[in-house]
């Protein structure tokens, strides 16, 4: 129809639901798994004064000081027979043979591994001053009141939140080094007491006979050496080898005991403590 007007057409506008957001709390403890954590901290401060175990852990840190000290020793000493060996020189008319060229790749070997000796023993040693510091009477202290303190929080509030995180940073800065030690101990029993004691008598042996034939040089008869018994005498590959072995041996043990274990011992707690806070602040 004329003059007639159409209706618009409005959408009706239906309000947005926001959902409101809400923090989330961590659930609040059960009695029973309270009570199960505060025996667990009981438990820690029981075994933080019973001096036992600090004991065995330092005694142990010093046999491994002084053990690697004397393996240093046998070392240098076999670097220095092997040098004087490798620049003995048996004259032929106007020729000379050199009779230690077969030494030359184990010298460079031993000579790497008495630097890392000394890297070793440093390592132990700050591993030392550090478990003297963990162990004293002051931070013994420090860990009983901490603890008092998450019992009273753990009673006293609903939810705990980063003190969990908290708690459990303060037993791995208490008992950390004694853990990294004690498996040290289970490598040496388990693999290297065995490897590395007849690793360390094969370079002792090596050493007496490396002095046996430097003192012999001198004293080669160049006619039977090349007719008779003396030819054994430059034959030396065998101990080379067992020179090379040994000494590969002992740089695993070294490795792992002064560095890889420590290193990993460190990179588990703090991933333990890192996943603790994210899960008690979530």
């Amino acid at each position: 129809m004329a003059g007639a007007t159409t209706p618009k057409l409005t959408p009706k506008l239906t309000p947005k639901l926001t959902p409101k957001l809400t923090p989330e709390l961590t659930p609040e403890l059960s009695p029973g798994l309270r009570w199960a954590l505060t025996l667990c901290i009981a438990g820690a401060v029981l075994v933080n004064w019973l001096p036992y175990w600090d004991v065995q852990a330092q005694d142990y840190l010093s046999d491994t000081i002084s053990s690697n000290a004397i393996l240093f020793g046998v070392v240098r000493a076999l670097n220095a027979i092997v040098s004087v060996v490798q620049s003995a020189q048996v004259g032929v008319g106007v020729a000379s043979l050199g009779i230690g060229e077969i030494f030359d790749p184990v010298n460079d070997l031993i000579e790497r591994f008495s630097g890392l000796l000394l890297i070793t023993l440093t390592a132990l040693g700050i591993q030392q001053v550090i478990l003297l510091f963990t162990t004293s009477l002051a931070l013994k202290a420090v860990f009983s009141l901490c603890s008092l303190l998450l019992v009273w929080r753990l009673w006293s509030a609903p939810n705990l939140g980063r003190w969990l995180g908290f708690g459990l940073a303060l037993v791995l800065l208490r008992f950390l080094l004694n853990v990294e030690v004690a498996l040290v101990w289970l490598f040496d029993w388990a693999y290297f007491n065995a490897t590395g004691e007849q690793a360390l008598s094969v370079l002792t042996a090596a050493t007496a006979v490396l002095q046996n034939i430097k003192e012999a040089v001198a004293s080669v008869n160049i006619g039977r050496l090349i007719f008779g018994p003396d030819t054994a005498l430059l034959q030396h590959e065998d101990i080379s080898n067992q020179i090379a072995t040994s000494v590969v041996t002992l740089i695993v043990g070294m490795l792992f005991k002064s560095i890889l274990i420590p290193l990993g011992t460190l990179w588990l707690g703090y991933q333990s403590v890192k996943l603790a806070l994210l899960r008690t602040l979530q």
